[in-house]
């Protein structure tokens, strides 16, 4: 089942559906050949069966004329059905529907007060205060109160909901208790009111709201304290959210579209929009090809942005905005299961790293498109300057395998995500180096559901990642921290750990800098990741949706993984 018809206009689809109808928006109405009757009689009824559907198309064109209109946005599969807590790209979902106490701006350099209007700290960072905005109610016209936050952090850190991004909590005093079923809770959340709420830290960390609590998004204790733990994720409500924010759940049809409509009591203000259809791709061609034919006015960032090859064309559409060198700050890699014995000696991981040349892929396949990386962080004062470079050198690569007792002849099974040719052909690559020195990676390409899945049964061996962290190299912890599943995959040096507590306990990017360059170093000699480079990702908006663009453009870099207060309730479709 397709979205419904908005603005006069048939929503994105796939395909052969897809080229239906933009030969039918184009006028193109093939009729069987034969004589002159035959072709009459034959229009005569296309005619008459096409009534109904020009009624309502008159009908949604007085109705655009009358209302706020609707912005379509391309989502990729695998964002909503499991939840905010178990998933990346169900974050955007947050930014519309669900929220967090703050958000961050789109200029990526500040915080904006959400369901928290405003908070202290007494003590340098130690001890939060957050005052609660009053008369804030959920769509289902439930008051939000204390409760909510208190349940909802305590959520996220339960050791049984077991969710990715538990670690963003991992300051908060009893977080450690919690996670080893010494506490039923976290001891340092309390609520002092109805509308105050107290969150106690192990130490001080003054960049803690603008760094860390930024992940996390508020739910309805009303609704989801009555699931267990453990059925969280996959939850029914995940299909049918009940949020806070500037637009309410209206449908979802499974792998289709998800319609959110207009909060006329939203705090912010009721928007100007009256809808916002997410529509759902199962990869990137066809997104682009929705761009094309305007029948979606934003791509997803997830899955690769707009391939370099499809750039020029798309560069030529006036309707269309496109940023063809934005950065990603999206550190990518080859991502092994640790626990799996094969990875478990580092000589085998940096035997790959040595076997790639990853100057020729940059230069040639990617055409320019990223920078050479030898750690985690994007961010290069972060980086320490006497980082291994792992130079491309298959003798050595040879060699590392040989002393590690590397088994050539088992096949390695490769997942990846990203589906345009350009990472194709880099995957490609990636097992032909690989293949000259004896590790036979065979690639599969799966959705985000299915990665998961493979996460959780333990299958997972070895792929082709990335992790959006931009913002700051704090945001990386997830990727590499003890304990964090599924992300760490099976990494845990105590060190890195503390090093990434220690960046946090300074405002200052000079103290803060010796933590990250001394954690970058040991990320480059132990490679619980094989880091290949930074990306680029190349994305377009339509310009009918004014403040989309305009957004995008003052935006420094995508920020993946939060949800993020990009004014929507001010946009609006151009008149």
């Amino acid at each position: 089942m397709r979205p419904p018809p908005t603005d006069g206009a048939a929503v994105g689809a796939t395909g052969e559906g897809l080229a239906r109808k933009s030969a039918w928006s184009r006028g193109i109405v093939p009729i069987s050949a034969g004589g002159k009757q035959r072709e009459e009689n034959s229009m005569r009824r296309l005619l008459m069966s096409l009534v109904p559907a020009l009624a309502l198309m008159f009908a949604a064109g007085l109705a655009k004329a009358a209302d706020g209109g609707t912005f379509r946005s391309a989502m990729r599969t695998g964002c909503i059905e499991m939840g905010t807590l178990h998933t990346t790209c169900g974050h955007r979902l947050d930014e519309t529907v669900l929220q967090g106490l703050v958000h961050i701006k789109w200029t990526g350099d500040d915080v904006q007060p959400m369901l928290a209007e405003s908070w202290k700290t007494p003590d340098g960072g130690k001890t939060y205060i957050f005052s609660l905005r009053h008369g804030v109610k959920w769509h289902d016209g439930t008051p939000f109160t204390a409760k909510d936050v208190v349940f909802s952090l305590n959520l996220y850190a339960n050791p049984k909901v077991n969710s990715p991004w538990s670690q963003k909590l991992s300051a908060v005093a009893g977080y450690k208790a919690f996670q080893d079923g010494s506490a039923a809770s976290l001891a340092g959340v309390k609520a002092l009111d109805d509308m105050t709420v107290q969150v106690e830290l192990d130490s001080a960390k003054p960049l803690w709201v603008q760094l860390q609590l930024i992940a996390i998004s508020i739910f309805p204790e009303h609704i989801l304290g009555k699931v267990a733990p453990g059925d969280i994720k996959g939850n029914a409500f995940w299909v049918n959210r009940v949020g806070t924010g500037p637009f309410i759940w209206k449908k979802y049809e499974s792998d289709q579209y998800v319609e959110v409509d207009r909060n006329p009591d939203y705090f912010l203000g009721a928007p100007k929009l009256d809808r916002i259809i997410y529509q759902i791709y199962k990869d990137v061609p066809p997104i682009i090809a929705a761009l094309e034919t305007q029948e979606v006015d934003a791509m997803s960032y997830e899955g690769g942005g707009v391939p370099i090859s499809e750039l020029a064309r798309l560069q030529k559409l006036d309707y269309l905005t496109v940023l063809p060198k934005f950065s990603a700050g999206l550190p990518t890699y080859l991502q092994f299961n640790l626990e799996n014995k094969r990875f478990a000696d580092v000589r085998v991981r940096q035997a790959m790293l040595y076997a790639i040349d990853r100057k020729a892929i940059i230069e040639t396949i990617k055409q320019g498109a990223g920078e050479l990386s030898n750690t985690l962080f994007p961010q290069d004062w972060a980086r320490a300057n006497d980082l291994e470079p792992y130079d491309y050198n298959p003798d050595k690569a040879k060699q590392l395998l040989s002393e590690a007792g590397w088994d050539g002849s088992q096949p390695v099974d490769f997942i990846y995500y990203y589906s345009d040719q350009m990472n194709v052909d880099t995957v490609t690559a990636i097992q032909s180096y690989l293949a000259a020195v004896g590790v036979n990676i065979q690639p599969r390409l799966l959705d985000p559901a299915a990665i998961n899945q493979t996460y959780a049964d333990g299958s997972f061996q070895m792929g082709f990642f990335a992790n959006g962290m931009g913002l700051d190299p704090s945001l990386g912890s997830p990727v590499v921290v003890c304990g964090a599943k599924p992300l760490s995959m099976g990494y845990c040096n105590p060190k890195v750990d503390e090093l990434f507590n220690k960046g946090l306990e300074s405002a200052d990017r000079a103290v803060r800098a010796e933590s990250y360059q001394e954690a970058s170093r040991i990320l480059n000699k132990e490679l619980p990741k094989a880091w290949l480079w930074n990306e680029v990702r190349p994305l377009a908006f339509n310009n009918r949706i004014v403040g989309l663009a305009q957004h995008f453009k003052e935006q420094p870099l995508v920020i993946f993984n939060h949800p993020v207060y990009n004014e929507v309730e001010k946009w609006e479709v151009a008149k």
